[in-house]
């Protein structure tokens, strides 16, 4: 079977913290966040007022008309935005088809493809059509429902925009989805299924429902705060946005001459096989797995790595449990590795979140700079590592990794190198 290098060539992120892959992580380093008061809708009887939404998006930037406004949720704009700003990054001329006409000018890419992931599908749209319907009959509702709301819209949209006919995935992990399509991408491209994939994850959630069910299941901080590892940690505040990696096969990026940031070396994929929304305490099988299993596949010692960028949700299980992961898989390296996550600082953007983390991580090893893990001031004695605080730091990355984990006992980790 053929095994092809997979390099990243473009980085696309529409974030609560910044509108460029560049952007996010310059802010990650200053500490700042994008956490603020929900006005996307009342929060009066809601337990949860604060999200990281973003409140400076301005669609024309991309591309985006206002024709295609009107058939576009949120979160597909994000995506759209976020493959934008990734294929400028890596200087491909793709075409900029229209979205909703019939007429597709030039040939398609019959090797280039796209993988998305979304925890939620649409969960705005949906209500305000449930809403139409009830009020005003099935006559009203819109003929482009399921454009906006199937789960597979995302992917689909960047197929159709930029004329993609190589191979379209879309997985839906819960809070692993992005970290899920970008291993399925990068496996078309080292497999020889295609030579270019757009890859990563979106979400745009932060709606009375799910915001609700997240203070339900006391996953969702009651404060407003996401202090991931913290001691006074009390859950997870939503975020919303997209990440959108440009995986490319090596020759191929060599050949046009691409300017690449670096390559991705591996990856693991586990499961807990124990509860929809815990973690078995002290244990975490699947993510120990899973890191086990990503460094086997990029062929590295543990002491290679310099930074985890961990998935980090404040929670009471999965804090601790993360970080007996890390000590068990790193054993005594454990004490010089950097660890951080960003949570605190976009708040938790679902299917966008591993995306953006992985470009983070990524952008760690390019530069040599940790950010911190934003919220964090007294670490839980039982999240014991070494985390960054306050400021990002300046620490040697040789190697990345990305952890994430979905709910349901979906876990995952990446390995990237930055160049």
């Amino acid at each position: 079977m053929v095994d092809r290098h997979v390099v990243i060539t473009g980085l696309g992120a529409v974030t609560p913290v910044g509108l460029t892959a560049h952007e996010v992580f310059d802010n990650l380093m200053q500490g700042r966040s994008g956490v603020v008061e929900t006005s996307r809708f009342d929060t009066t009887h809601c337990p949860i007022k604060k999200s990281g939404e973003i409140r400076d998006f301005n669609a024309s930037a991309y591309g985006i008309s206002a024709r295609d406004l009107r058939t576009l949720d949120r979160y597909q704009q994000y995506v759209l935005a976020a493959a934008q700003s990734a294929l400028a990054d890596s200087g491909l001329d793709l075409p900029h088809r229209e979205i909703t006409s019939r007429k597709k000018d030039g040939p398609g890419f019959a090797r280039f493809g796209a993988a998305v992931g979304m925890a939620f599908s649409s969960t705005e749209v949906l209500a305000e059509q449930l809403a139409v319907l009830k009020e005003k009959g099935p006559r009203r509702v819109s003929p482009r429902l399921f454009n906006q709301t199937l789960p597979n819209a995302a992917t689909s949209l960047l197929s159709v925009r930029f004329g993609l006919q190589g191979p379209l995935v879309t997985v839906s992990g819960a809070s692993a989805s992005g970290h899920d399509s970008i291993i399925a991408a990068y496996d078309k491209v080292r497999y020889g299924r295609a030579d270019v994939m757009l890859a990563g994850g979106a979400e745009s959630a932060i709606t009375e429902i799910i915001v609700t069910g997240f203070a339900a299941n006391h996953t969702g901080s009651s404060n407003g705060a996401c202090r991931p590892f913290d001691i006074d940690r009390d859950g997870t505040v939503l975020g919303e946005g997209a990440g959108i990696l440009v995986l490319e096969e090596e020759e191929h990026a060599r050949a046009r001459g691409a300017r690449i940031y670096g390559e991705m070396l591996g990856y693991g994929q586990r499961g807990d096989a124990f509860d929809m929304s815990d973690i078995p305490p002290g244990d975490a099988p699947g993510m120990t797995a899973s890191l086990w299993e990503a460094l086997e596949d990029a062929r590295i010692d543990p002491g290679e790595v310099g930074y985890v960028n961990v998935h980090g949700t404040a929670t009471g299980s999965n804090d601790p449990a993360e970080c007996a992961a890390l000590r068990k898989t790193f054993g005594p390296h454990i004490d010089d590795l950097r660890v951080s996550g960003i949570k605190g600082a976009t708040g938790h953007m679902l299917g966008g979140s591993a995306a953006v983390e992985i470009i983070v991580a990524l952008l760690a090893s390019c530069h040599d700079q940790v950010p911190p893990t934003y919220g964090l001031r007294n670490p839980d004695t039982t999240c014991d590592v070494n985390h960054v605080i306050g400021q990002g730091a300046r620490a040697s990355v040789p190697v990345a990794v990305s952890t994430s984990v979905g709910m349901g006992g979906n876990n995952s980790a990446i390995a990237v190198r930055g160049h």
